[in-house]
């Protein structure tokens, strides 16, 4: 049975990979005279920022002018994240009213600070489903470690950790809720997720939607016991 879903945040309920940290990273390179593909970006996507910066120039030379170009990408990407509606993923909407109506409480447990957090959720009216918000600077270790998983679940004392599911989109995530010692599904889209990955997950699947009807067959399955 599962009674708390745990939901990763970006690529997974929002598409801002796509929408914001993407088209935002390929138009500010291009404006300032050296491109970085979208291909490069999605595989570098979700890293920190000396990661992000390694792999930049490890790709495209020690003399590519990152300073110049993360000093616009940021605060691009942070005006939009504060501003805009980012568009929902498919089933978005959809899964959190199945867990509403069903007595499935929910939190979403993201690498985003709680800052953004609350204004992406609250832009796109999904804000008041979740019973609780675990962000990236309320830990000190960030995914794939699994403190984020594991101060969630302090939060719902009263839920088995055999009655929690995290959904997840990436592999940093699905390793943070494995060595958590978390059940997790995955909803593969634009980030990397490894065999390990896919092999440890209660369910690997390309939509939102068809975790609705993992969580039927779990909590319907186990109705009345």
């Amino acid at each position: 049975m599962v009674k708390l879903c745990i939901f990763d945040m970006d690529g997974l309920l929002l598409d801002s990979e796509r929408e914001v940290y993407l088209k935002t990273g390929v138009e500010v390179s291009e404006a300032i005279g050296h491109p970085l593909s979208y291909e490069f970006l999605t595989g570098i996507m979700g890293s920190g920022w000396d990661l992000y910066e390694g792999s930049v120039k490890r790709m495209h030379g020690e003399d590519y002018p990152f300073e110049e170009y993360w000093s616009i990408f940021w605060p691009k990407v942070q005006d939009k994240l504060h501003n805009m509606a980012i568009p929902l993923m498919p089933g978005t909407r959809e899964i959190l009213d199945y867990c509403r109506d069903n007595g499935i409480r929910m939190a979403v447990a993201t690498s985003s600070h709680r800052e953004v957090t609350e204004c992406c959720l609250k832009n796109d009216g999904i804000y008041d489903y979740f019973d609780f918000l675990m962000t990236g600077d309320m830990v000190v270790n960030s995914k794939p470690h699994p403190e984020i998983y594991i101060r969630t679940m302090e939060q719902f004392a009263d839920i088995d950790r055999n009655e929690i599911l995290v959904i997840e989109d990436g592999h940093n995530g699905a390793q943070s809720a494995r060595n958590a010692g978390c059940r997790y599904a995955l909803v593969e889209d634009l980030a990397y997720l490894s065999d390990e990955d896919k092999a440890g997950a209660a369910l690997c699947t390309d939509s939102l939607l068809k975790v609705i009807d993992y969580l039927k067959e779990e909590n319907e399955g186990t109705a009345g016991v």
